[in-house]
């Protein structure tokens, strides 16, 4: 067993081991804190040698960052408790900055006085600043390098928290760039983000000190103005935000003109939480869309009236299948040459229990929006096709039914099954049945309308593009598509003869399709003039209510009896 001293020795041995070998810095100061010992570690974290040090005030490694009132609190903590934990900025001997984690205890003496100061520090820089660079990753949006989603409801709550509704108001801004889709499918997506970068920093500079900007997903911003005086000097931000957006953005040699649509809702005014103000302004948002785009609402307890009602529509649709509510009408299109009926289109139509006839423009985007469209197109294939094999087993004439696809359908991936297993269900021969596609489902994505057109093509289906010349055709791609119609939107008729543009474009329109070899069809004909122009310039087929309005399938028969 060793004795008393060897066991003294070995433990001052163990200490000096220690001390020369620990990653942790060491100093030690006297009770007038002079520099009294400092360990190898400090050496190589400060570059300062004992003789450089020994005898001399820590404030030798001070980097001047921290004010007075930091090294009072500290000294008053050690002074009460005996000890003080934190971080420090310090300066290295060549004058390289670095933040140390440092732990002070004051030594007392048998009397209780202090006699020493321990600092034992090591230095955090590379790991406050990985520290930092996560909680960024956390709090921000990579892209636009804005705030994002998780850091917009932190903040909501702390504006919330400091803004009293008396003299201070907040807002909650929803900001969603209009036609956004369009500039990724037509131009990349590497555009489509310089884009949300440009439109970022174009929101940072209008809000200037008044808020903050944050990224909430996809093209969609969400703001936060605080310390507003009252609802005009939110008017004014967005004013400035709105005119902002009226330049355009040159990127890639391509000069952009990109829309905002904006809803607001304000605190305390529309409501006293987060959730409540971000579901109004969302709400807010969604009619301003609804109004054309290009513009700001503020919240109204109308609009969640309306959002209840448009929740429960999307819920009584989802019904409406199942319940038979859903029905057909068809509309027939004319011969210019016979004047003769030469088919019909398939139009929906809803005849809810409690509302009566719903129009297709209130029920259609809606079911887009939802998904439901896929099963309502679905339904409205095979419910033509039977009508039409229903037709033919009465020996009348037979004729085309022409039904309009949305874009998920024609997207999907089984679309081509989906429309032999209804063809062979019915029993209907492909070259009775014409699928319309809109200008802008072909256009989303040419390569693949071009693929499944070419499908529908080589089993005998027929294919028309509706509403051609309102979107965004491309010329070099519609001269690839083995389209059979083209469809005149009612747009162009409306003016046409009072126009003369409107009478050009028509023309043209007309003699494209037929140099492309495509039957030409105008839509919207309401007068025996408009009739007549059409006629004289060699357009092959119309419809419209002048001839007649859609009507259900018992008022048809009239016509191919």
């Amino acid at each position: 067993m060793l004795n008393k001293e060897t066991t003294i020795e070995l433990k001052k041995e163990l200490l000096v081991d220690v001390y020369e070998n620990m990653i942790y810095a060491i100093s030690v100061t006297d009770a007038r804190n002079k520099i009294q010992l400092i360990n190898p570690a400090f050496t190589e974290l400060t570059g300062y040698s004992e003789d450089d040090v020994i005898g001399k005030n820590p404030s030798i490694l001070s980097s001047g960052i921290h004010e007075k009132h930091f090294y009072k609190e500290m000294w008053r903590s050690l002074n009460k408790k005996g000890f003080w934990r934190g971080e420090i900025w310090n300066k290295r001997k060549d004058g390289e900055l670095f933040l140390e984690e440092i732990t002070i205890k004051a030594i007392k003496n048998n009397n209780g006085k202090i006699k020493n100061y321990v600092s034992i520090f090591i230095d955090i820089t590379e790991r406050k600043k990985l520290e930092e660079k996560l909680k960024f990753q956390a709090y921000h949006d990579d892209l636009t390098k804005l705030p994002n989603r998780k850091y917009f409801y932190y903040e909501l709550n702390q504006v919330i928290q400091r803004t009293d509704g008396k003299d201070k108001l907040c807002a909650v801004i929803f900001l969603d760039l209009d036609h956004f889709k369009d500039i990724n499918d037509t131009l990349g997506h590497s555009v489509g983000d310089e884009l949300l970068i440009a439109a970022a920093n174009r929101l940072r500079e209008r809000l200037q000190n008044k808020g903050v900007v944050t990224r909430y997903g996809g093209d969609e911003f969400a703001i936060i103005l605080y310390n507003l005086q009252n609802k005009f000097e939110c008017i004014s931000i967005m004013n400035r935000i709105m005119d902002s957006f009226s330049k355009p953005f040159t990127l890639h040699g391509f000069e952009l003109f990109i829309t905002t649509s904006v809803g607001i809702s304000l605190y305390p005014n529309d409501g006293d939480d987060g959730d409540t103000l971000i579901k109004y302004a969302d709400s807010a948002m969604y009619h301003a869309k609804q109004e054309g785009k290009n513009t700001y609402k503020f919240f109204q307890k109308s609009y969640m009236k309306k959002s209840i009602e448009r929740l429960i529509l999307a819920s009584d649709l989802r019904k409406a299948i199942e319940n038979d509510e859903l029905l057909l009408y068809y509309q027939p299109k004319f011969s210019c040459k016979t004047e003769k009926v030469n088919g019909f289109e398939a139009l929906i139509r809803w005849d809810h229990p409690k509302h009566g006839m719903i129009s297709p423009n209130c029920f259609i985007p809606l079911a887009e929006e939802t998904g439901m469209i896929v099963h309502i197109d679905q339904w409205v294939l095979y419910q033509a096709c039977l009508q039409l094999k229903e037709w033919q087993a009465q020996g009348l004439k037979p004729v085309k039914i022409a039904v309009n696809l949305s874009m998920l359908q024609f997207q999907q991936k089984n679309f081509l099954n989906i429309v032999r297993s209804i063809l062979k269900e019915t029993g209907i021969a492909p070259s009775y049945l014409e699928i319309e596609l809109t200008e802008r489902v072909i256009m989303d994505d040419p390569e693949i309308a071009l693929k499944n057109i070419k499908r529908l093509k080589s089993i005998g289906v027929q294919i028309s593009m509706d509403d051609f010349g309102v979107h965004y055709s491309s010329l070099s791609y519609l001269k690839l598509l083995p389209l059979d119609r083209l469809k005149i939107d009612r747009s162009f008729l409306q003016d046409m003869l009072a126009n003369k543009d409107d009478q050009t474009i028509v023309k043209a329109m007309i003699q494209l399709a037929h140099n492309l070899e495509m039957t030409v069809v105008a839509e919207g004909v309401e007068t025996i003039e408009q009739y007549n122009f059409l006629k004289s310039n060699h357009c092959d087929e119309v419809q419209g209510f002048y001839f007649d309005k859609p009507l259900p399938a018992t008022n048809i028969i009239k016509y191919i009896s």
